[in-house]
């Protein structure tokens, strides 16, 4: 899914990623705090170990039976995705996603608590499907930032070498699942002469946004980003039922 123009970051730390409202008002986007000088890329396991049920004997409880959970330890996420076999990997929080970058080098938005679906599908494209989850500050308008935060994914995500994609928005809507409260947006991108066989004709950026209950006046987005109109792109039912898995880390699963 991501383009050649893509950001993508293995690091030491979990970077904050933070979005400023004036900016993603005007402008969607988002600014990551750089790594510390310390941190080194290094790969991370394409499988990591989740924290254990509170019985260590006791399977752990699943909205989609079959998948396992990826945590967002940093925004308080939790969320389901399909197993390797499927061809999705959970990275978790220590891989970063970013996309675009400014003059010093920081991407303009990024995600954390990551997990990718067909890393590397053909020669000079990214992935088919990633997801993950990052930090708004100044705002508590979820529909607002549901529709800007999506908007600037798609815009930056989807760029071939004749430019990038045009987006427009499908929807934006109430989201009330699993405890959590707020919008869901949907933005469809047509990429711009994209090689056949290897870069969609067409992709979508899904944000939910709801808010943070750590920090005042600030919300959290976790954000799918999916290829369309191939074959290998991710089905529509698995990319809903990503979404309608997830929840606040510490919500039990009946």
């Amino acid at each position: 899914m991501l383009a050649l123009v893509a950001m993508v970051m293995v690091v030491a730390v979990v970077i904050a990623v933070v979005v400023v409202w004036n900016t993603l008002r005007e402008r969607p986007g988002a600014a990551a705090s750089a790594p510390p000088p310390s941190a080194t890329a290094h790969e991370v396991d394409d499988d990591p170990s989740e924290e254990p049920s509170e019985s260590p004997g006791e399977p752990e409880k699943l909205i989609n039976p079959g998948w396992r959970t990826v945590t967002s330890h940093k925004w308080g996420f939790t969320y389901e995705v399909p197993p390797s076999d499927d061809g999705w990997a959970a990275k978790g929080d220590g891989f970063i996603v970013g996309q675009g970058e400014d003059e010093n080098g920081v991407p303009e938005i990024a995600m954390s608590g990551v997990a990718i679906y067909k890393d590397q599908p053909c020669d000079g494209w990214g992935d088919r499907a990633v997801t993950g989850a990052q930090g708004i500050t100044e705002t508590q308008d979820t529909a607002a930032m549901a529709k800007g935060v999506a908007s600037r994914w798609a815009e930056l995500s989807f760029t071939t070498d004749a430019g990038a994609a045009s987006t427009s928005v499908r929807a934006v809507e109430e989201f009330t699942n699993n405890g959590l409260k707020g919008h869901r947006a949907i933005v469809d991108a047509t990429l711009k002469q994209p090689t056949e066989g290897c870069q969609p004709p067409t992709a979508e950026a899904h944000t939910v946004v709801v808010p943070n209950p750590d920090e005042e006046n600030a919300v959290r987005a976790f954000t799918i980003l999916a290829d369309t109109g191939l074959p290998d792109a991710a089905d529509t039912d698995v990319l809903e039922k990503i979404l309608n898995s997830l929840r606040n880390q510490e919500y039990e699963v009946g």
